[in-house]
């Protein structure tokens, strides 16, 4: 398959990004303070970490506390993780209530992501994530719900999307229960889709099946975001070859170093120098205090600015990936 070369901004719905290539949804990683430093590292659109739909609808605090998009300058969108049409449109109700009176901060969502990928058992035991694949019917509602509240609900909401998996084990995958979410996304008219090329049963150092995106791209009416194993410039153009995707979600590079964005772009190195780690150090604890940032998000992000600056003297460190993260 022939491909253009991979464009420098990428139009998705309403968003006009400064790069194609987008920060995942991180758990125990993506704090406004990291997302701010993807981004200005050339990251087009950035993630909270993936939120319950469930705990909105109920308004428990520690979900709603989750939503810490605080940075009106930094392009972010929240992901969600929802069991049903109604469970959502309550969740950005309550969503759209409080940008108007407590949380003001919720009024920077402009885009909404569906996580039908997480491979965490308590996700799929309820039947959420990829366990919802094969429910065709009860995920059309669900992207339906989405695209009525594009427009409904939050004000400067200019894209929704939904990320999904190849299905939960190889069976799944084989018989390419995706392909139908892929056609549902794009007849409900979603501004885009990101397709993680692994099933729920598929480790992280399992090799990502390329093959699935160009699938994806080849069925869909709508930009297709690919992820899984894109690390540098070389692997995106790869990735752009061969499945002609639009662009490249970022998830296990980031972490390893979110200087990354540039390299993606080819504005820089991966790896910055020990001034670049220990300015941006400062800045994210700066961030951090003043947003009153959870305890688990600084102390992953000091050990990570900590690993940064021993490999900008030169020394071997090894990668450290949070435990709880599904990428």
């Amino acid at each position: 398959m022939s491909s253009a070369p991979i464009p420098e901004t990428l139009t998705l719905g309403g968003l006009t990004l400064k790069s194609p290539f987008l920060l995942a949804p991180l758990e125990g990683v993506s704090d406004a303070g990291f997302r701010r430093l993807c981004f200005e590292q050339g990251a087009g659109l950035t993630f909270t970490e993936m939120i319950r739909a469930r705990g909105l609808a109920k308004r428990n605090k520690s979900t709603i506390d989750l939503v810490d998009t605080f940075h009106k300058d930094v392009t972010t969108g929240i992901q969600l993780m929802t069991t049903s049409a109604n469970e959502l449109t309550d969740a950005l109700g309550v969503l759209t209530e409080l940008a108007k009176t407590t949380h003001p901060h919720f009024d920077n969502i402009v885009a909404v992501d569906l996580n039908f990928g997480c491979p965490s058992k308590d996700i799929v035991q309820i039947g959420a994530g990829p366990a919802m694949l094969k429910r065709r019917a009860k995920i059309t509602s669900i992207l339906e719900a989405l695209k009525q509240a594009k427009t409904t609900t939050l004000p400067k909401l200019q894209s929704v999307s939904c990320k999904i998996r190849l299905g939960l084990n190889g069976k799944e995958m084989e018989h390419k229960v995706f392909l139908p979410v892929v056609e549902a996304a794009g007849g409900v008219g979603l501004d885009f889709i990101t397709v993680h090329a692994r099933h729920a049963g598929m480790r992280s150092r399992d090799p990502a099946d390329w093959s699935a995106i160009a699938e994806a791209k080849a069925r869909s009416t709508i930009p297709v975001i690919g992820n899984g194993d894109v690390r540098t410039r070389a692997d995106a153009e790869k990735l752009k070859a061969l499945s002609n995707c639009d662009g490249f979600l970022i998830a296990r590079a980031a972490i390893e170093s979110p200087f990354v964005f540039r390299a993606l772009r080819g504005a820089g190195p991966a790896l910055p120098t020990v001034d670049e780690v220990e300015r941006e150090r400062v800045r994210y604890e700066e961030t951090a205090e003043r947003l009153h940032t959870r305890d688990k998000y600084r102390q992953f992000h000091s050990d990570g600015f900590a690993r940064l600056a021993r490999l900008a003297k030169g020394e071997k460190v090894a990668s450290v990936m949070p435990k709880n993260a599904h990428m």
